[in-house]
């Protein structure tokens, strides 16, 4: 396969921070690179390095006449514009190829450009010209009409302004933006492209990935991506750079094994060592001081060299996230009912719900899936009563306590910091206990007493994961509770909520989490109907193929 990409001993550091070193990578035609690991870890920061080819020591080289597109994770959109004018606005993949031109223009104004050898460079601007062609750089809204249709943005007309649009609807046209043009592009980087994306769309853009013909380069929590649409994973840890053949499942497998071979190198190692220093003991005492001491010290030294590099790899272990949560046995076997609940909501077309029907049993676990916009945080918003049916009832049955965690987390208190938030919930606490519990679920001792608006997503997240435990409830209503989460609080969380003893409805994108806690799926099309199916999402996807594929 073809080169395209070659890092040659790398290495990135801010200051006296170390972010990675020594990283060797060959990047080829058809790779899938995904890159793993912990919030902070410098996945981000090693994407950068690459495309931008500013290490700070090593090589970062690409080869001749290769193109670059960059999907970032933040999606700049221009609010005041039409969806016409947005998708004109020329991306990234395309400033490059305009900025060259522009050079080549100005240097052809310049009589004393036809004094020298002209020919090469007036070759490449000839080829600039048919490569901006291609991609569309002209007209781009024309080339992404198709991507358009495909996200289900098709029934905007061109001149809708972007104000009007939901997030998740401006998240798409940013995408269709950045994807148009990719004909061209040998490489692809994409920094959390699943972000704000629905079900539906996140499946397309898989299927438009598998498509492109180049080599992609993606930082991703999404482990249910990863695993459709990766065939490397790259992971940082701790300055380490290690690589993985396969996707993430296999990534997983193979580095449980790499740890526990690790694991027991050390071991033999540690004892070698010890072994060694005896023995020169011994020696030292019996006064043996000829070439044998001599070879002794030297397998020593060898051998602690050996150690000292195996534990320098051996990822160190973090703090990890304590969570377990304890439901009330105060509910019945029968948590819930929806009968013939209809809801409508004043200047939409179709009514949200035309009388579902479900029911909710002690311990289930229920995944809400479907497009953006459907009605899934509707439905949460209907069952703990911020919402009232048009026609039908919602009936919590006695007993049941609903613990509600909001995507948004808007129970929080954005003007407390995290001790005064638990304190406020359990005021009789002890502060040093509310300190220890936070300090299990990764807070710092600055965290603990930074007000929650200066705090990220992941640790309000956390935050608003610890009220959920320290509340008594016995059903869970979570709208996206993986958003913001690293691998490792994920995993964490899963296994919570795998324990938990009481019942659980949630919204989630999150296909992974979805098929390692849920038993029960509701899918809402948008057509106003609540669909249900027994199992997790993979059991889900099986079904809707089994069928298509029956009336083939």
């Amino acid at each position: 396969m073809k080169e395209l990409i070659r890092l040659e001993d790398v290495h990135r550091a801010f200051g006296p921070v170390t972010v990675f070193e020594n990283v060797n990578i060959r990047i080829e035609e058809g790779d899938r690179i995904g890159i793993v690991g912990h919030n902070g870890s410098g996945k981000t920061t090693l994407l950068n390095t690459i495309s931008e080819q500013n290490p700070d020591i090593g090589e970062v080289l690409f080869a001749p006449g290769i193109r670059v597109a960059y999907l970032t994770q933040v999606r700049d959109i221009e609010d005041e514009a039409t969806l016409e004018q947005e998708l004109n606005r020329k991306g990234r993949q395309f400033a490059e190829i305009d900025e060259e031109i522009a050079e080549l223009e100005a240097a052809m104004a310049d009589p004393s450009f036809y004094d020298g050898d002209w020919q090469p460079k007036m070759d490449r601007y000839a080829e600039l010209q048919t490569m901006l062609a291609k991609s569309g750089g002209a007209n781009v809204a024309t080339r992404a009409s198709g991507i358009i249709e495909a996200l289900g943005l098709g029934h905007h007309p061109l001149n809708t302004p972007l104000q009007s649009l939901s997030g998740g609807e401006r998240a798409k046209v940013a995408l269709a933006r950045q994807l148009v043009g990719l004909s061209e592009i040998d490489v692809l980087f994409l920094d959390e492209p699943t972000n704000h994306l629905d079900l539906p769309t996140i499946a397309w853009l898989e299927k438009f990935l598998k498509e492109f013909k180049g080599a992609i380069l993606v930082v991703s929590h999404d482990r249910y991506f990863l695993d459709r649409v990766c065939n490397n994973i790259l992971e940082v840890q701790n300055t380490h750079v290690k690589g993985y053949k396969g996707n993430y499942s296999a990534f997983r497998s193979q580095k449980e094994m790499f740890l526990s071979t690790l694991d027991d190198s050390i071991a033999k190692s540690e004892k070698e060592v010890k072994r060694l220093n005896g023995a020169l003991r011994s020696m030292k005492s019996a006064n043996k001081y000829d070439k044998s001491i001599s070879q002794k010290r030297f397998m020593l030294n060898r051998e602690q060299s050996r150690l000292k590099w195996m534990k320098s790899i051996r990822p160190k272990k973090r703090k990890g996230l304590n969570f377990a949560l304890q439901a009330t046995s105060k509910s019945s076997l029968d948590v819930l009912e929806i009968n013939k609940a209809s809801l409508s909501f004043e200047g939409l077309e179709k009514p949200i719900f035309t009388q579902i029907e479900a029911a909710v049993s002690k311990g289930q676990k229920i995944g809400v899936v479907g497009g953006n916009g459907v009605g899934k945080t509707t439905l949460l918003r209907m069952i703990i009563g911020e919402l009232m049916p048009d026609e039908g009832r919602v009936a919590v049955e006695p007993g049941v306590q609903i613990g509600y965690f909001h995507q948004d987390h808007r129970t929080l208190d954005f003007e407390l910091t995290p001790v005064k938030q638990i304190q406020k919930l359990k005021p009789r606490m002890d502060y040093g206990d509310v300190r220890a519990m936070l300090g299990r679920f990764q807070f710092t001792s600055e965290q603990v007493d930074t007000i929650m608006s200066k705090l990220s997503g992941g640790e309000r997240a956390r935050v608003a994961l610890l009220k959920l435990l320290l509340e008594e409830n016995n059903l869970l209503l979570l709208d996206e509770p993986t958003n913001h989460l690293d691998t490792d609080a994920n995993e964490a969380v899963e296994e919570a909520f795998n324990q938990y003893e009481g019942s659980i409805i949630t919204v989630s994108h999150d296909r992974w989490f979805l098929d390692q806690v849920c038993d029960t799926i509701w899918f809402l099309g948008g057509d106003g109907n609540l669909h249900i199916y027994p199992g997790n999402y993979s059991d889900l996807i099986q079904r809707k193929k089994d069928a298509y594929q029956k009336v083939q």
